[in-house]
This record gives C-alpha cells, sequence and structure tokens, in this order.
C-alpha cells in the first residue's frame, strides 16, 4: 500500500525502470549482440510487448500525470512535447509491424528503444520532481488514478489485439515460426514458398496477416547467403510499360505490381524497376499465378534490381 507521496513517486520511477529494462532486454534479442539477423518471435514479442504494457502506460500517464502537470504546475508546452513523443514511438512500432527485412526491423527496435529511454528520463527529471514538490498535487492519488486507466487500457487492448481469439492469426503464427525453423535448417526455398502460400490465402480475407506474412517472407529472404541472380538473355521481349515502384511504400508498391500484371495482354509484359531484389514478391507470384507468369532479370542490383514480369503467349 502506498502510505506517502515519497513513495508514490519512487513506485513510479520503478515502474518506469522496468518498462525501460523490458525493451531493451527485447531489442537485445532482435539486434544481437553479435550483429546477427533479427528473430521474428523477438520482432513479434517487442510489438506485443509495446502494445501491451507501454501504449496503455502511455495512456493512463496522458490522462493523470500530464494533465495534473498542465493543469496545475503550468507546463503546457512540456507536456505537448511529451504527448507528441508518444505519437513518435507509436509510430516507430507501427513501422516495425510494417518492416520486410531483418536490417529495418532492428533499426526501428533500436530507435524506439533510444527514444522510450529518453522520454522516461525526461518525465522522472522534469516532471515528477515537480509534482512531489507541489503543495497542490497529492501524488499518491494520481499514481492510484494511473494505475486504474492502466489497467482499463491494458484490457481494452488485449480485448482488441489478443491473437487467442483469433485462430488464423493463431495459425499464422505457428507457421511462420515452422518457416523460420526450416530456413535455419536450410530450407529457405521450402520456408519462403509455404510463406508465400499462406500470403496467396490470407491475401482478401484477411489483408492484415497477408501483411504480416509478407514481412516474414522478405525475412526469410534476407537470411539467405546473398546470391547474384542469373541475369536473362529475354532483352527483347515485349514490354508494355515501364513500373518504377522506389519512390512507392512497400504497401503501394504490391497493389501496383499486381494491378500491372492483370492488365496485361498474352505475350506481353512490363519492367519492374526496384531498389532490392524482388525474390519475395517472385514467391507470390507462383503461390497465385503458378505457370501464368514470367520472369526475367534484365539488372541485379546491387542498387537497382529491373525484371520483366510478363503473362506467357
Amino acid at each position: 500500500m502506498i502510505a506517502t507521496e515519497e513513495e508514490a513517486y519512487e513506485a513510479i520511477l520503478a515502474h518506469h525502470a522496468a518498462l525501460d529494462e523490458d525493451v531493451k532486454q527485447r531489442v537485445r534479442l532482435i539486434v544481437g549482440a553479435d550483429g546477427s539477423e533479427s528473430d521474428d518471435s523477438a520482432v513479434l514479442e517487442l510489438i506485443d510487448h509495446a502494445n501491451a504494457e507501454v501504449v496503455p502506460h502511455a495512456i493512463s500517464e496522458e490522462h493523470t500525470i500530464y494533465q495534473v502537470a498542465s493543469d496545475k504546475l503550468g507546463l503546457t508546452d512540456l507536456i505537448a512535447e511529451m504527448t507528441s513523443e508518444h505519437r513518435t514511438l507509436v509510430g516507430e512500432i507501427k513501422a516495425l509491424e510494417n518492416t520486410s527485412n531483418s536490417k529495418d526491423a532492428a533499426e526501428h527496435s533500436e530507435r524506439f528503444s533510444a527514444l522510450f529511454s529518453k522520454h522516461v528520463a525526461k518525465e522522472n527529471d522534469l516532471i515528477l520532481p515537480k509534482l512531489l514538490g507541489s503543495q497542490d498535487v497529492d501524488l499518491r492519488l494520481v499514481l492510484s488514478e494511473m494505475h486504474e486507466l492502466f489497467e482499463a487500457a491494458k484490457e481494452s487492448s488485449a480485448l482488441s489485439g489478443s491473437e487467442k481469439s483469433d485462430p488464423a492469426a493463431s495459425l499464422l503464427a505457428l507457421l511462420l515460426d515452422s518457416t523460420k525453423e526450416l530456413a535455419r535448417s536450410g530450407q529457405r526455398d521450402l520456408a519462403s514458398r509455404l510463406t508465400a502460400s499462406a500470403w496467396a490465402v490470407l491475401e482478401h480475407e484477411r489483408p492484415d496477416l497477408a501483411n504480416r506474412a509478407t514481412a516474414a517472407l522478405h525475412r526469410l529472404i534476407d537470411l539467405r547467403n546473398s546470391e547474384p541472380v542469373t541475369l536473362s538473355a529475354n532483352h527483347n521481349a515485349n514490354v508494355d510499360k515501364e513500373l518504377d515502384v522506389r519512390t512507392l511504400a512497400p504497401a503501394q508498391r504490391h497493389a501496383e505490381i499486381f494491378a500491372a500484371y492483370r492488365a496485361l495482354l498474352p505475350g506481353r509484359g512490363f519492367l519492374l524497376i526496384n531498389d532490392h531484389d524482388p525474390k519475395p514478391l517472385q514467391y507470390q507470384f507462383e503461390a497465385e499465378y503458378r505457370g501464368q507468369f514470367t520472369w526475367d532479370y534484365l539488372e541485379g542490383g546491387p542498387k537497382v534490381w529491373r525484371v520483366r514480369i510478363g503473362r506467357p503467349s
């Protein structure tokens, strides 16, 4: 039981320290002390932890500590800055959910951890001491209200995001864990084909899960040893247009590429220009259009890849 304001102050500091350390531990699993590739399960664990613990904590702070600091201490500008940092942290988690390779996953997770550490340090140094020293603030009451809101926000997060009530999400998670193990055992091609097949099944009915499968597929390909692509001698085949997707967001790229393919007449093709090897996309084409497309590498990096994608005559 919190008996004094000093105990309430120490309890908030301890909670901040625990949250910060929990994030750092999960990020260390993603990055690896030896700089190794990120682990899909570790990435998902950080995302789940952030949505289940960090985000509810931020919500409860905004409605208690931040509101009191703004209304009673006049820290309006500082609180606006701190609230904006919450939005930035949520943005990093969203970016992590949509990342398509291990390098980006490591970068977003490290950025999230660094931002969160600085954020809680500012709260500890610039807000909490002033709340503790104010005659107009009962920190015990503030902590009690924050705890109630925190638990309510956690419950809401669990109800909206738990995979336990979503069999399709649970099955996909099991499949992705299995394909990761297949890749580690040297069967990356099989792992990639299975993941692409899952994407094809989910694409229309569950686009949220299809996006998760796409991200996992990119990470599987990223685990492969660097292999030069075999360039095609088929440079004179019919090409209707060039599709340069380098300036598009990843989600837009897929939509544009598949739309361009579906618009092709037999014997025609288009030239895809990308900033990385579109091998994951090739697996997805095989899963959905097996035997109905051609794929010819015309340029194989390292900065630009050009692939002619066509319909057979």
